[in-house]
């Protein structure tokens, strides 16, 4: 089990002391444990074990294949490793240890029906998956901490503040492919599992207190789902990049001649300093008054300053090399790094728990937040005789906003099936809901989504023209801010309690009793976080529940999960497979936001579609 891709936010501090060896662990437990690499002695122990306390512990720990061994995080992706251990807890003065390269997975098989818990599981799960075991009850302590806390807590910190164990990690990087395993090694894995154990005994009692338990269950229940989407990983087009790229370059190449011809051959378009300084020499008084500036007094340079100012000759230029400059070092030739050597697919790691709304987060690489450039999501593309399939919420957030917030327009306009753009649209332009223009249903998202969040008119003027390209005065947003609080009162009037008790007990609570606690975070309570938190936690819990669902909604089809985004599913499927699996996918999204809101609408809730990569099946 590899728990230190997760950094330890129970308590980040350097520890004080040495840590206590395992051995001295497993002596103050009265523990020992029995390597096991004799078939007739593997099932001598899994009988013993079917005799033990459930949920069993369970951990594992892998070694590179040979062929990849200069690969340095190869131990951590099923493809580029085998498990050499599995290890096994229930209860009693024993660990069993079984040597996967003596003994096979299949000598396990009697065990991956029982309830089993892990640190970090999602990681143990796809390797067990990879090589041919599949739990079916499978739980994360990792996952529990996070729903009492909001953090992802490494076991080691776990078992600090909980246990009060002091654990050395450093076996946790010594070669487990080497033909004898020492007893610091074998002691290593042993404490490990020992500690998933205690630690959710402690951890499910704290969740039932708390009422947490169906916050934790969420994320447990989607784990299967998430492991077998990193495992497949996605397909990506390595020669389109490579022609996007040429594209990017030659894009900065010209911004940066304009740019010389704006600011002169001696300044240097990546120094913020440079350029504030240039800013102070020509900019008129008035507008250098109203320039945003940092804490330091310097004038800010990026891309949302810029938007501000759009016939300053500065800004043109400036975004179109930055934004040039920015997909080549985030998006390009290190993103392809990430590819696979063995499988040539994208495995990138999603993280439930890992944003403090509750929403999934991604990285290595980072695939649910690519560029807005289609060119970009057109290379997440499906090999020959198979189609991306994509299927999103519509309007999820303000759909979750009019249930939590229970206004009655927005609810009843949901129930009609009718669009909530367009209806805003209506009240702020003053024209019948059927007279609504593209362009003033494209000017009536920044007015739902910004004042969703709690903006006052300036901000929404600045998010309108940011974010969306509309060009909105102040007194249009002021306008625009009376319209849409006089069409939807109920909304306003929860957003006036719920900031008001936010800011009274520091804490917002999610649909499903996940608790944001900002008494615990280095802002404190924020106004708008106060709003987001609930609506966008709702979100997200609605798309958990989906996952859950998913993979018996496809059943035997040959279609993989292989991205989830806020309010989207994508998956990889043949050709043939592709309407069952549009409903299929359909049908668990749906059942999803009814498993977090029984009473909500259902009405125009899904849309799926089908392409040839991601971005023609948008």
């Amino acid at each position: 089990m590899q728990d230190s891709l997760f950094p330890d936010f129970v308590n980040n501090a350097s520890e004080k002391g040495e840590n206590t060896t395992a051995a001295s662990l497993l002596d103050q437990e009265g523990i020992d444990f029995e390597y096991i690499t004799d078939p007739e002695l593997a099932r001598s122990a899994i009988n013993a074990i079917l005799k033990g306390d459930l949920p069993l512990g369970l951990d594992t720990e892998t070694a590179k294949l040979n062929e990849y061994s200069g690969y340095p995080m190869a131990g951590l992706d099923p493809t580029l490793s085998r498990i050499r251990l599995v290890q096994i807890y229930a209860g009693g003065d024993t660990v069993f240890i079984f040597d996967m390269f003596e003994l096979g997975i299949n000598a396990l098989k009697p065990l991956w029906d029982l309830p089993m818990v892990a640190h970090n599981a999602v990681f143990d799960l796809k390797h067990l998956l990879y090589a041919g075991a599949n739990p079916s009850k499978i739980g994360c302590t990792m996952l529990m901490e996070n729903a009492l806390s909001g953090r992802l807590g490494s076991l080691a910190g776990l078992s600090r503040q909980y246990l009060g164990w002091m654990m050395a990690k450093h076996q946790q990087v010594s070669d487990w492919s080497a033909p004898e395993l020492s007893d610091n090694q074998l002691t290593y894995a042993a404490v490990d599992v020992v500690a998933v154990y205690k630690l959710y005994r402690v951890l499910s009692e704290r969740l039932r207190r708390k009422k947490l338990a169906r916050t934790y269950m969420l994320m447990r229940d989607a784990m299967p789902a998430i492991a077998q989407m990193e495992l497949d990983g996605i397909h990506f087009d390595i020669e389109k990049h490579a022609d996007l790229m040429a594209r990017w370059r030659k894009k900065k190449t010209v911004a940066a001649e304009k740019l010389q011809k704006v600011i002169g051959p001696h300044i240097n378009p990546d120094s913020p300093k440079q350029l504030s300084n240039w800013l102070k020499t020509h900019l008129d008084p008035d507008t250098l008054k109203d320039w945003p500036v940092t804490k330091t007094r310097q004038l800010r340079t990026g891309a949302r300053t810029l938007a501000r100012y759009p016939d300053h000759p500065l800004a043109a230029p400036l975004l179109s090399y930055k934004e040039a400059d920015k997909m080549l070092s985030t998006f390009g030739a290190g993103y392809t790094d990430h590819i696979n050597p063995k499988t040539g697919r994208i495995h990138a790691n999603f993280r439930l728990g890992g944003t403090a709304t509750g929403r999934l987060s991604c990285h290595s690489p980072n695939i649910q937040n690519p560029p807005r450039d289609r060119s970009f999501r057109e290379l997440f593309s499906a090999p020959p005789g198979r189609l991306i399939v994509v299927a999103d919420y519509s309007q999820i957030e303000l759909r979750v906003a009019a249930l939590v917030s229970g206004d009655k327009n927005m609810l009843e306009i949901y129930k009609n099936g009718q669009d909530l753009h367009r209806m805003t649209a209506a009240a702020t332009a003053g024209v019948p809901y059927e007279e609504v223009t593209k362009d003033q249903r494209q000017a009536a998202k920044p007015v739902n989504f910004g004042l969703l969040y709690g903006q006052g008119y300036r901000g929404l003027a600045r998010y309108a023209k940011a974010t969306y390209g509309v060009n909105m005065s102040d007194n249009d947003a002021r306008i625009a801010r009376e319209a849409f609080f006089s069409t939807y009162p109920d909304l306003r009037r929860w957003q006036e309690s719920a900031t008001r008790e936010a800011e009274r007990t520091k804490r917002v609570v999610t649909p499903c009793g996940r608790v944001r606690d900002f008494s615990r975070e280095s802002g404190g309570y924020r106004y708008a976080e106060a709003l987001n938190t609930p609506i966008q936690g709702g979100a997200a819990e609605v798309l958990m529940a989906a996952l859950a669902r998913l993979p018996g909604y496809l059943g035997d089809l040959d279609a993989k999960l292989v991205n989830t985004v806020h309010d989207e599913i994508v998956l990889e499927v043949v050709d043939n497979d592709v309407a069952r699996a549009k409903t299929a996918l359909e049908k668990a999204m749906i059942e999803g936001m009814l498993t977090v809101f029984p009473r909500a609408s259902t009405k125009n809730l899904v849309e799926s579609k089908s392409g040839k990569n991601w971005a023609e099946a948008k």
